[in-house]
């Protein structure tokens, strides 16, 4: 069943009007339906439960902040594909996309016996088929040069969106759970095919004595919400910074070509 325009149709969306282009964000609560995800200590909760309530709590904390607008690619316990929670992003406009995830040791590491959170970017390869994408989709030679450009800082402001999560969550959570960003070790097709910087986190391990319990309570679940909604509002400054500023990071869209180049390089950030 297709899901995607369901989903764009029932999303949460907060947003001052200030007259200015939202900074619309689309969070991905990951799972659902059948696809349950890591189990937990509960038999009734499944990763999936805990993705979304995270989610619709970054919404909740988000309400009324001037130029921020939130998007859902679920909004409840249905399976939504892979695709579909792409075209939500894409066709929402959305300048980030978050996929939130959480952790279970496998059996080689042995269950219960890791913790920590971690963030994901697509690895170099999949970055260098997105620039082909780009280019391939162009109506000429020079639509497709400045596509394929924007698909590589497209991929540098994943990075940097990254390590504000990471910054906020080690803040919230502590820089023992760090376990860093990361570019393989985890399923990254959601994050394929899309228009703007994204990022999948994963919060923690279900399956940890302390860590499980921790992250499904109302203090964990807040903490984690809070964590992403700081840094969703840090990265909206980033960007009005950036429209200030052309040598500042700012949208792909709204990058002037030689600026962006210098910006990138400046940053010495590669995907």
């Amino acid at each position: 069943m297709f899901h995607s325009s369901v989903a764009i149709m029932l999303c949460a969306s907060f947003a001052a009007a200030t007259g200015e282009s939202p900074f619309v964000v689309a969070l991905d609560p990951g799972h659902g339906g059948s696809n349950r995800g890591a189990p937990t200590a509960r038999p009734d909760l499944y990763e999936k439960h805990l993705t979304l309530e995270i989610a619709r709590l970054v919404q909740r904390r988000l309400l009324g902040e001037p130029g921020l607008k939130i998007v859902l690619c679920r909004t409840g316990d249905i399976l939504v594909p892979i695709r579909a929670r792409t075209r939500c992003a894409n066709q929402a406009g959305a300048r980030l996309f978050v996929s939130i995830h959480a952790n279970a040791a496998s059996a080689e590491e042995g269950p219960g016996s890791q913790r920590g959170f971690e963030i994901f970017v697509l690895p170099a390869s999949d970055v260098d088929q997105e620039v082909a994408r780009a280019a391939l989709l162009a109506d000429d030679d020079t639509q497709a040069a400045w596509d394929a450009h924007r698909a590589r800082t497209t991929a540098v402001d994943s990075l940097a969106a990254a390590r504000r999560i990471r910054w906020r969550l080690s803040d919230a959570l502590g820089a023992d759970r760090d376990r860093g960003i990361k570019q393989a070790g985890a399923t990254l097709d959601v994050l394929q095919g899309l228009d703007m910087p994204a990022v999948l986190v994963e919060v923690g391990f279900l399956d940890h004595a302390e860590e499980g319990p921790f992250l499904l309570s109302d203090r964990g679940k807040k903490t984690v919400a809070n964590a992403l909604a700081g840094a969703i509002t840090d990265l909206r400054s980033r960007e009005l910074r950036g429209q200030r500023d052309p040598l500042t990071t700012a949208p792909p869209g709204q990058r002037p070509g030689p600026a962006a180049g210098r910006a990138a390089r400046v940053s010495g950030a590669r995907p």
